[in-house]
């Protein structure tokens, strides 16, 4: 799969800034980049990120619908990916402790194992990002992003009671 655009070096102009353009640019290439490096493993991006809000939230009553939340995702999304996750051996659904019609995902041995697989390489992946950038440059990056996801999940919200 080909990216999206092709990103200058450094933009020049305005036209070249422009903040969905960089924002699923870099995103895509992570992703993409991501995907190459964990394929070894058997595993996805969407799978690894399963195993780790699992291997992150374990003890809690994380269900389905949690698991979408957390993973900017949906429902029918979600319940495709742990289908396919149940079937290997990671993951497991079990009735939720405090709601009957729920159902938990919880985590496997095996899950745990293909996790801390996962967990190294993108480690590696995200030291090589971001030492593009100076320690100074990560920390406000970091804090970018943070408030320009919150704001974007805001605009969401309101766009949804509108």
């Amino acid at each position: 799969m080909n990216p999206p655009s092709q990103i200058p070096e450094s933009p020049a102009n305005a036209s070249q800034k422009r903040f969905p353009l960089l924002l699923r640019s870099a995103w895509f290439g992570l992703n993409q980049s991501f995907r190459i490096r964990i394929k070894p493993l058997g595993l996805t991006p969407d799978q690894f990120t399963v195993l780790r809000w699992l291997h992150e939230k374990k003890g809690e009553c994380i269900r389905q619908s949690d698991l979408a939340q957390l993973m900017s995702s949906d429902n029918n999304t979600i319940t495709s990916i742990i289908n396919r996750m149940e079937t290997n051996g990671w993951v497991k659904r079990s009735p939720h402790i405090h709601d009957q019609r729920a159902k938990q995902l919880i985590i496997e041995e095996a899950g745990e194992a293909l996790y801390f697989k996962g967990q190294a390489v993108a480690q590696a992946l995200e030291d090589e990002i971001m030492n593009s950038l100076s320690e100074a440059e990560r920390l406000m990056y970091l804090e970018f992003m943070h408030k320009v996801t919150r704001a974007c999940l805001d605009s969401r919200d309101a766009s949804r009671r509108a």
